[in-house]
């Protein structure tokens, strides 16, 4: 369990997250969602100390965490990976070299061992059939894909994905959702997901939390969320420009 409590943040004189309070349960795929500058991404990143609250206080399976210093999260991280909105692979590295090199530098493997657990890592994206290509033979969704195995590499608990459809084209966009949720069925693998993709959030979510002016606005099941009466979660539900959501 991950709990975020009463969480705020400023940059400057832009307070992005006034109070937040979210508990994520184990074995879920939530979703985190709100318009562009909400605080999504700057609220997931405190929970791998990328960014620091000005204050509230984080809890990470039982364990207080608010005041880590860096070398604290370290073993944190190994635990909890984030998969960034963009893929950033080794150019000069295979596929396969790509997801072998956090295992070899952190489990202390030989190099053909840590290929052939990386190997296994490509196989739970569908992509053990191209490890010997290079990144730039491959597609945005391909690339994601393998930066999905690389986050998996390790054998996390839970993973954090930044906008994981962003830049994606619909058909590239629906084979992440689907394999965010067959991870979840085949690993137990915890998911934090950050998304304003309305497809991904009504396809694959078990629960949505929507901030909105720093605050939580809703959270709950996706039915509850389609069922709505808060016109401002209606208008974002729905698509629609008009409405008191300030754009």
């Amino acid at each position: 369990m991950i709990v975020f409590d009463s969480i705020f943040k400023s940059f400057g004189q832009n307070r992005v997250l006034d109070g937040v309070s979210i508990t994520v349960n184990t074995g879920e795929i939530t979703f985190i969602i709100g318009k562009s500058g909400a605080g999504k991404s700057v609220l997931v990143k405190h929970l791998v100390g990328l960014v620091r609250q000005d204050s509230g206080r984080i809890f990470f399976e039982g364990k207080d965490i608010t005041d880590y210093q860096e070398q604290d999260f370290y073993d944190l991280r190994l635990q909890c990976a984030m998969v960034f909105q963009h893929s950033t692979l080794f150019d000069s590295m295979s596929l396969l070299e790509n997801v072998a090199l956090p295992i070899r530098k952190h489990r202390g493997l030989s190099r053909t061992d840590s290929l052939d657990a990386a190997r296994e890592k490509l196989r739970l994206v569908h992509l053990e059939h191209l490890s010997d290509r290079y990144p730039a033979e491959v597609g945005d969704g391909l690339r994601k894909r393998v930066a999905i195995a690389r986050a998996l590499a390790l054998s996390p608990k839970y993973l954090v994905f930044d906008e994981p459809t962003t830049g994606l084209d619909p058909v590239n966009a629906v084979r992440v959702d689907r394999l965010i949720r067959e991870l979840k069925d085949e690993t137990g693998v915890t998911s934090i997901v950050v998304s304003h993709d309305l497809r991904s959030i009504f396809g694959i979510a078990d629960r949505i939390v929507m901030l909105y002016q720093g605050k939580v606005l809703k959270d709950g099941s996706p039915e509850q969320f389609r069922e709505t009466h808060d016109p401002i979660v209606a208008q974002f539900v729905g698509g629609h420009a008009e409405g008191p959501m300030e754009l």
